[in-house]
């Protein structure tokens, strides 16, 4: 899904398991309730709930699953998974495509941070302390309520804040404040061995660099602390309609985007193309209507698209957030969102005129008779003046800081009414774009793939490669250091 500034082990389903011991799950249990640990207890009406995922097409049963209220009881699940050899894994929203807030296998002890959902801000030093459990809209209209202020961060408003802030997070102001996980500036972490740690530039700042784009390995986040700017008002929020009629207009218009995106785009615009069964182009700008039109106008010539078929209005910051919201942004618990889908990425930093139109090509003669609810988005997440961009390629463990577009890939067949089924059968269809764009670029190119955008057909192997590329090996060392008997444990994650 968008996000604003928002495992081949074998394919990922029900029937793989990486089954705990009985004995092991009743000590578990045992354990949860000698500790006084809250939990859903298995069978009852809140677990039923809880374990369902956003995605139906990959469920998984847990060992057990807890609902700590404090930094102790979330201390004490830890120690419980780890004394009866079960993995433990945090979950905040429930929002993962492979779900990996449900361990992405069977088995493990899940510690759900819904209760850690607190928003404190500091205008006067423009901070604010965030639970990790909190949910993106609650989290917006909390942060606007204190002296108007905001962070970057996730569109959909049901998604968690920690699976965003420790793998990514871009959107539609991150080219001006950067990605969700650049603005964090602490967080204190429950480690494998039950302790709680700060972590920041300053203290455990090794631990600190892999929370930054592969924190689900490290430890569970209580709670983060946040840059904060004072919301923007009256934005430029705009889309257009686009309908190009052949091949070779699509890769127009992307070649159009990409040159435009990686030499021209300032940091006050924000823009995405989502290609589907209806195409549109949109976006918000930070400025005058004025400046936008002498920027965009030129764009859209080249693109191909006509000035008159589209929206312009002028919006206050949350009428923004609206306006991608897909909903209120006011949440409600449970979690309660869910679709059958199959969904890859791709992060390039370039892609050639020949990739462009592989990829245009396949648009044309395979994904336009496609009937299921696919899309293709294009973020346009790089470029010379894109403030991701411009931090340094080895700050975080996040290390896809020269894409020039992230691309989603999403290949959907319902909304998630009971019974929905997702056909193995129909995988290659993604995969065989992915694989044209491949064939079609220089040899060796090795592509970045966003974890938040998880794709269960990858290996672990695989996995690593395109999610850290070249951070992986520092990430293992890491990883060996703060967890070296792997309590956080999951098909895809660093060490796995």
């Amino acid at each position: 899904m968008f996000v604003f500034l928002l495992a081949s082990f074998g394919l990922l389903s029900a029937s793989i398991t990486n089954a705990t011991p009985l004995e092991n799950r009743a000590a578990v249990d045992t354990c949860l309730s000698d500790k006084k640990v809250p939990v859903f207890a298995s069978g009852s009406a809140d677990y039923t709930q809880a374990i369902r995922p956003f995605n139906l097409r990959v469920t998984f049963k847990p060992a057990a699953y807890a609902v700590p209220k404090t930094v102790a009881d979330v201390q004490n699940a830890v120690a419980c998974g780890a004394a009866n050899s079960v993995l433990v894994t945090a979950k905040s929203g429930g929002h993962s495509y492979a779900s990996h807030g449900l361990g992405g296998e069977d088995g493990h002890l899940i510690v759900d941070m819904r209760n850690f959902n607190t928003v404190t801000v500091d205008a006067v030093a423009h901070t604010a302390v965030i639970g990790t459990g909190g949910r993106l809209g609650n989290i917006a209209t909390s942060l606007y309520s204190q002296s108007k202020q905001a962070i970057s961060h996730g569109t959909c408003p049901g998604v968690g804040l920690g699976g965003l802030s420790l793998h990514g997070g871009y959107g539609l102001i991150s080219r001006k404040y950067g990605l969700t996980l650049d603005n964090i500036l602490s967080a204190e972490v429950v480690l494998a061995n039950s302790t709680v740690v700060n972590a920041s530039t300053t203290e455990n700042s090794d631990l600190f660099w892999a929370l930054r784009g592969a924190g689900a390995a490290f430890g569970i986040v209580t709670n983060f602390k946040f840059k904060t700017f004072t919301a923007p008002e009256n934005n430029i929020v705009f889309q257009y309609s686009v309908s190009p009629s052949s091949a070779a207009g699509l890769s127009t218009a992307l070649n159009a985007l990409q040159d435009f995106t990686r030499n021209t785009q300032p940091p006050e615009l924000n823009m995405r193309l989502f290609l589907s069964g209806f195409t549109t182009f949109s976006g918000v700008y930070y400025g005058s209507r004025a400046d936008f039109d002498k920027l965009m106008n030129p764009l859209l010539t080249k693109m191909g698209i006509s000035n008159g078929f589209g929206s312009i209005t002028t919006n206050s910051w949350l009428n923004t957030l609206t306006s991608f919201s897909n909903g209120a942004l006011v949440q409600t618990s449970p979690y309660a969102t869910y679709e059958t889908f199959f969904s890859k990425s791709l992060m390039p930093e370039y892609l050639t005129p020949a990739a462009i139109d592989a990829l245009s090509t396949y648009w044309y003669n395979n994904a336009r008779t496609n009937s299921r609810s696919w899309y293709l988005l294009f973020d346009c997440h790089g470029g010379t003046q894109s403030a991701i961009t411009n931090v340094s390629a080895d700050a975080t463990a996040y290390a896809h800081r020269n894409a020039t577009f992230k691309m989603q890939f999403y290949d959907r067949v319902s909304n998630g009414y009971p019974g929905s089924t997702y056909d193995p059968s129909w995988m290659p269809f993604l995969n065989g774009w992915i694989d044209k764009i491949t064939a079609a670029s220089p040899a060796g190119t090795n592509f970045g793939m966003y974890i938040n955008y998880a794709d269960t057909s990858l290996s672990k192997d695989d996995a690593h490669k395109h999610y850290w590329l070249g951070h992986y090996d520092r990430l293992v060392s890491i990883k060996g250091a703060y967890d070296p008997k792997r309590v956080f444990e999951g098909p895809q994650l660093v060490g796995s």
